[in-house]
């Protein structure tokens, strides 16, 4: 079973180097994400969320290094598939039920509109937005 400091090696050497639209380190943002979550599994969701759809592991990659087959279950459903529209992909975590998925999204979104907002990228945040009204329900309904 992976640790939380397993995870966090794993994201810090997948992202090495990568800068997000204001320069600054990528992995600032799946920290942020992972340390917004509760528990052990959410943590290393939000750690890797951005993994695989950024550099080049794979899922199999993430299961050979020990990542628990829940975890990458819900990584599956956050990473966003070339070719699946913005609109399908957040529907397609709302409708899965999968609770990590569903946490890591939200606090994913929460912190894409802080950057969003913080840096005038209006669009990104109309599109975050919309995100939210999706999934904020089902994970407040929970609470």
């Amino acid at each position: 079973m992976i640790t939380i400091e397993d995870a966090l090696r794993i994201a810090v050497d997948a992202h090495d180097g990568q800068k997000d639209l204001d320069g600054k380190p990528v992995i600032l943002h799946p920290l942020t994400v992972g340390l917004a979550s509760k528990n052990r599994e959410e943590i290393i969701a939000g750690f890797l969320h951005d993994v695989v759809e950024d550099t080049d592991i794979t899922f199999d990659d993430l299961l050979s290094r020990g990542v628990d087959e829940p975890i990458v279950d819900a990584l599956r459903l956050l990473t966003h598939e070339k070719g699946t529209s913005y609109e399908a992909y957040v529907q397609r975590i709302a409708e899965s039920g999968n609770d990590i998925a569903l946490h890591v999204k939200f606090n994913d979104l929460c912190h894409n509109l802080q950057r969003g907002r913080a840096g005038g990228y209006w669009d990104i945040v109309a599109k975050h937005e919309k995100a939210l009204a999706v999934i904020e329900p089902l994970v407040e309904a929970e609470r």
